[in-house]
């Protein structure tokens, strides 16, 4: 059961009382900025797996800038499976470093190499930015398989909210660009249609969601796009690309999160488009549970329901 104390202590951690739009620049670094793998905060995040090395390095994107690439590996001697993580934070807060206890959890279950990417981030950079970074990362990490220890054999995309958007916008660059090894995608709480339209279901009065509210999402989406972005441009807007083709995909949602019905409307365009999916709703989690299992008494199911879905689709030989 969602206890109320879980819902503030949640609000005190990741809500800062202002929109995106609204912070100064000193704020939204602060926003940014890694936590100490230490208590209080491993009490919420959790602590990474000590069996897992994690290095960070400098790769150059396509236009020189140095981007923060971070790798996470676990014990093994043969080459893995590779993972692409894309972290979430409505493309404008966000931090690699703390999704170390939540992936290294995930590289050790899972047997896989995670790569994530330190992409930047809006309002300095706005979209399709964002988009070009991970797509270079990504590119540097199948360029760099045997000095990862990892294989191309089985490739699986994933991300949280903002993450989930750009996740599923890789799953598709990589499915036209012919790489045969993309098996699986794992969306958790995606936001994969940025494109703006009336939502019946954010309009309702009084209605109180936790840690991520209309406002906030409304806030991020207009710091992102600005004003010359094409919202419906599948680069951004992957719901609005093509699906067909893409691999099985997991969908995580929050029940009290206002990007649920985004998920759900997700899925289904996913489904009709011949897609395998699975669609998983924790009831009674808010968005972003998955980073607070100190906190979420859903985040270790999902957690668990994730690590599963890999190991079935990037280690089982498909049929």
């Amino acid at each position: 059961m969602w206890m109320p104390w879980r819902t503030r202590a949640l609000d005190r951690l990741t809500r800062s009382g202002v929109t995106a739009e609204e912070m100064s620049p000193e704020r939204l670094s602060r926003m940014r900025a890694s936590v100490p793998m230490r208590p209080p905060f491993t009490w919420v995040v959790g602590s990474p797996d000590p069996t897992v090395t994690s290095e960070s390095t400098r790769i150059a994107a396509r236009d020189g800038f140095d981007l923060k690439v971070r790798v996470h590996r676990p014990r093994a001697s043969e080459p893995l499976p590779l993972l692409l993580h894309f972290h979430g934070g409505g493309f404008v807060i966000g931090n690699v470093g703390v999704y170390d206890p939540y992936l290294t959890t995930i590289a050790a279950a899972a047997r896989v190499v995670v790569v994530t990417v330190a992409y930047r981030m809006a309002p300095e950079y706005r979209a399709p930015l964002a988009v070009h970074d991970c797509r270079d990362a990504t590119a540097w990490a199948l360029e760099h398989l045997e000095e990862i220890g990892a294989h191309a054999d089985a490739v699986g995309v994933t991300g949280d909210s903002a993450g989930g958007n750009l996740a599923a916008g890789m799953a598709q660059h990589l499915r036209d660009a012919g790489v045969t090894g993309l098996r699986h995608q794992a969306l958790v709480y995606p936001a994969p249609d940025l494109s703006e339209r009336e939502r019946e279901d954010l309009q309702e009065l009084d209605r109180r969601y936790p840690v991520l509210t209309p406002d906030m999402m409304r806030s991020f989406r207009s710091l992102y796009l600005g004003d010359d972005a094409d919202d419906r441009d599948p680069v951004l807007s992957p719901a609005h690309g093509d699906l067909t083709g893409l691999p099985p995909t997991l969908v995580q949602s929050a029940e009290h999160d206002p990007l649920r019905p985004d998920g759900i409307a997700y899925v289904e365009a996913l489904r009709s488009a011949g897609v395998e999916v699975r669609h998983t709703t924790y009831r009674g989690a808010p968005h972003g549970f998955i980073n607070f299992p100190g906190l979420a008494p859903a985040a270790r199911p999902a957690l668990e329901e994730l690590v599963g879905e890999l190991v079935h689709h990037l280690h089982e030989e498909p049929a």
